[in-house]
This record gives C-alpha cells, sequence and structure tokens, in this order.
C-alpha cells in the first residue's frame, strides 16, 4: 500500500474479517495519510470535488469508504471513471450485492475477495486469528478451542482478544491457560445425535445442561434430533447410495437399537420441546433435568 494509487475494492464473508485484513494491508502504508469515510456519506460531488478538482492542486490524501453496498449507483459510475495518482481510495465489501458486482464488473479496477473457509480448513481459521493478534497458541490450547468453541471467525476472535488481554507476555498459551478463562460453547450436533441414537442418553442430556439458557441453540438442536430420528425410522434410502457417509453409516448401525414405536415416541418430545425453546418456556429445563435425572438412574 505504500506505493498504490487509483481506486481498489475488497470483499470478505465477515465484517470482523475485513477489518483484520484493512488493518493488515493499511500497515503497509507507511506515512501517506488515509482518511476513513461511511459509503452512506460520499455523494456524486463529494467524489468530484476531492479527486476531479482538488487533485489539480496536487492533493495527495488517500481515502477508505466502509460499508461499500451502500454506495449510490451515480457514486460508483464517478468511481470507475477516475484515474489517480500516488494517492488511492480503497472501497470495503463485506457483501456481494449490486453495488458489489457493479463496481467490479468489467475488471478495471483491482480487487481482493476473501472466501469463507470450507468446514476442513476451520483450524486454519483460527490460526488466522492468533496470527493476527500475535497470540501464541500451543497445539493443545488450539484443539481444545477448536472442539469447544462455535466454529465462527466471531467466537475464535472474541476468545483470542480475550486470551491476550489476560495473557499479553506469556510465549505459549497453554490449555490449561484457555480453560481458566472459556467455557465450552460448541453444540456439535452430530456428536449429539450420535450419543442419543446410542442410548447414551446420561452424556446427552449432561451437555445439554451445560447450555442452560441458550433456546435458540436447544431449538436448533430439537429441531435437528427430529430429522435423525425420522431417517433412522426407515433407511430404505441408504440402499439407493453409492457410497455411505459416515453419518450414514451412523444412522445404518444406530437404528438397529430402536423400535418404531420408540423412534416416533422422541421424535413428539423433541417437537414438544423445540416448540418450548421457541416460546422461551423455563419450563423446557425442568424437563430436561427430569430426563437427565432419569437417565442417570437408569444406568446406576
Amino acid at each position: 500500500m505504500a506505493n498504490a494509487s487509483g481506486v481498489m475494492a475488497i470483499n470478505t464473508f465477515d465484517p470482523i474479517c475485513l477489518k483484520m485484513v484493512k488493518d493488515f494491508l493499511l500497515k503497509s502504508a507507511g506515512n501517506r495519510i488515509i482518511h476513513h469515510k461511511i459509503a452512506s456519506e460520499v455523494t456524486k460531488s463529494w467524489i468530484e470535488e476531492e479527486f476531479q478538482t482538488l487533485s489539480l492542486f496536487g492533493g495527495a490524501d488517500s481515502f477508505v469508504i466502509h460499508q461499500g453496498q451502500d454506495l449510490k449507483t451515480e457514486s460508483i459510475e464517478v468511481l470507475l471513471g477516475l484515474n489517480l495518482t500516488d494517492r488511492f481510495l480503497f472501497v470495503c465489501f463485506d457483501t456481494e450485492g449490486a453495488g458489489w458486482k457493479k463496481l467490479t464488473k468489467d475488471g478495471s479496477i483491482p480487487t481482493l475477495v476473501v472466501e469463507a473457509p470450507r468446514f476442513w480448513e476451520i483450524n486454519k481459521l483460527l490460526d488466522f486469528v492468533s496470527t493476527y493478534l500475535r497470540l501464541p497458541l500451543s497445539y493443545e490450547a488450539k484443539n481444545w478451542m477448536l472442539d469447544a468453541l462455535e466454529n465462527t471467525l466471531g467466537a475464535f476472535y472474541n476468545a483470542c482478544v480475550l486470551l491476550k488481554l489476560n495473557n499479553p507476555d506469556t510465549k505459549e498459551i497453554s490449555v490449561t491457560d484457555v480453560k481458566s478463562l472459556l467455557t465450552l460453547d460448541r453444540l456439535d450436533q452430530f456428536a449429539m445425535a450420535s450419543n442419543f441414537s446410542r442410548k447414551k442418553f446420561s452424556d446427552f442430556f449432561e451437555r445439554i445442561i451445560l447450555l442452560e439458557g441458550n433456546f435458540e441453540k436447544m431449538r436448533s438442536l430439537f429441531n435437528f434430533m427430529q430429522s435423525h430420528l425420522i431417517k433412522m425410522m426407515d433407511t430404505s434410502y441408504l440402499a439407493q447410495k453409492n457410497r455411505l457417509t459416515q453419518y450414514d453409516k451412523e444412522i445404518q448401525g444406530s437404528s438397529k437399537l430402536w423400535t418404531s414405536e420408540q423412534l416416533r415416541s422422541e421424535i413428539e418430545r423433541f417437537n414438544e420441546w423445540e416448540i418450548l425453546s421457541k416460546k422461551k418456556d423455563t419450563l423446557l429445563w425442568f424437563e430436561i433435568h427430569l430426563a437427565y435425572l432419569r437417565s442417570i438412574r437408569a444406568i446406576t
């Protein structure tokens, strides 16, 4: 960015990612004077005055425009016609809406697109955050965070910021350091469904109790459980597949442990719990605790 000139644009999958990438790029701008402006404030007349009139008198300040998706069509058309030297205008987007497509459709300006990681690349997302914050996580600490936290950029970023604030000079953050500050937050629906379908009820309900108060996660889980148990009721569709996934094999194996009547009863129960979750009815937690106590009694 020290020698960058002209109009440029960046688009990322998440506002936090946009901030991180933008901060990284602007660090290399050196001593250049950079101003920040919200896209909703950028008008055709402002662009003309700042970049077409003042530039005749040697204006050299550069600009970063935030929330580029809010740019008006006429402003985008003027931006595309700018010819800047020794200064840049950096437009930031966190969506791929009409504004982004119009600004980049003819390929006349340099663009950078940061896509969301694939599900098998989530560990790289945590590495991305820890590297950005210069947080030296140990291998064990990273693995615990991947298992314990919701695998989203926001969850990783907030957790790493908290760890950095509490361990500013530590050469390596251990799993003990992590556990002392963070709590188990991630709900792995597939693992939960596996426990329940294998009739490991105490493990299933114990994990839910840890999330008491989070009705939205419960609603999502109970909805997923109904879908999972319906698949277990009739596994004939698996015979039509050329290759079974690990999840398919899980359903195929665990379905043998249940009768159709038992599955139907559990589907009805999860449906009732989903309704309670939507209503944010505290009766739900009474029923969850009761189910947990019964599951413990059944194995003692």
